[in-house]
C-alpha cells in the first residue's frame, strides 16, 4: 500500500476480523464447533446435501413419497420465503402445495431456528402466528441446528428420521442437521440476500467457499461427498439422488 495508509489498514483488519466474529456467531456455537471439525478434515459430508438444486420447484416430492419418505422439514428464510417475510413465495406456492398432497398437511413442518426455538419464542406466540401465515405447522423445540437432537420431529411425524427429507439453503446448519440423523438432505439456492445482515451474508460465503472445495464430482468416487449421488438407504437400487430432480428445472 501506498504511504500514510498504515493506521487506516489497521482498522481495516479489525473490522474485518470483527465481521468474521459475527459470521461465525450467526453460524451459532453447534455450527462454530462442527465447522471448526470439519476445516481439519473431520465430517465434511455431513456438510454435503444430497441434492442441490434452484428451489423447491426443482424436487420430484411425489417419488420421493413413492420411495418410501414419509415426512418433509423445510427451513423458512430463503428456503419457503423471502427473510423474514410472512408468506409463501409466489415462485415456490405451487411447489409447496405439490408437497402438501403428496406427503400430508400433517406430514409438513418447518424447523427455524427463531420462530418454534425456546429460547427465542418461549411461548410459540411468533410459531403460531407463522403456522397462520403460511398455512403449515412450525415445530416447537428447544436447540437451534444443527445442534440437538430430532426427537420432536418423530413424535411429531410418528416415523424415523431416516424417513424424513430436510430442505434449506444453509450448508452448516440445515443440511449438516439433516445429514447428523440420516435424513435425505436437499440444499437450494437462496432467494436474495436482501434483508440479511453483513454478518450471515460473510457466514454463507465462508459455507459456500468451504463446500467448493470438500464437493466432490462424480469420476471421483467419493459418493459421500458428491450431491446427487450421495447415498441412501431409501434411495431404489439402481437409481441416484439426482433420479429426485424434476427434469424441467
Amino acid at each position: 500500500g501506498g504511504g500514510g495508509g498504515g493506521p487506516e489498514a489497521d482498522d481495516e483488519d479489525d473490522d474485518a476480523v470483527s465481521s468474521t466474529g459475527k459470521a461465525l456467531q450467526s453460524v451459532n456455537v453447534a455450527g462454530v464447533s462442527l465447522f471448526g471439525g470439519m476445516v481439519f478434515g473431520s465430517g465434511r459430508d455431513l456438510a454435503v446435501p444430497h441434492l442441490e438444486c434452484r428451489d423447491i420447484n426443482g424436487v420430484d416430492f411425489v417419488a420421493l413419497k413413492d420411495a418410501g419418505f414419509r415426512a418433509v422439514v423445510f427451513d423458512k428464510d430463503n428456503t419457503l420465503t423471502r427473510p423474514y417475510e410472512k408468506q409463501v413465495a409466489a415462485d415456490v406456492a405451487a411447489a409447496l402445495e405439490t408437497c402438501v398432497r403428496a406427503f400430508g398437511i400433517d406430514n409438513v413442518a418447518v424447523l427455524s431456528n427463531s420462530a418454534g426455538l425456546a429460547q427465542f419464542d418461549p411461548e410459540g406466540k411468533v410459531a403460531a402466528d407463522m403456522e397462520r401465515a403460511l398455512g403449515i405447522g412450525f415445530l416447537r423445540h428447544s436447540s437451534k441446528k444443527p445442534a440437538g437432537n430430532c426427537d420432536a420431529l418423530v413424535r411429531k411425524f410418528g416415523c424415523d428420521a431416516r424417513e424424513m427429507i430436510f430442505v434449506g439453503d444453509r450448508y452448516l446448519t440445515d443440511v449438516v442437521y439433516g445429514n447428523r440423523h440420516g435424513m435425505f438432505t436437499v440444499r437450494v439456492e437462496p432467494f436474495t440476500e436482501e434483508g440479511e445482515s453483513t454478518s450471515i451474508r460473510l457466514a454463507k460465503k465462508i459455507e459456500g467457499g468451504a463446500l467448493a472445495l470438500w464437493k466432490k464430482r462424480p469420476e471421483k468416487g467419493r459418493f459421500d461427498r458428491t450431491p446427487g449421488y450421495k447415498p441412501h438407504p431409501l434411495i431404489p437400487e439402481g437409481k441416484t439422488a439426482n433420479d429426485f430432480l424434476l427434469t424441467s428445472f
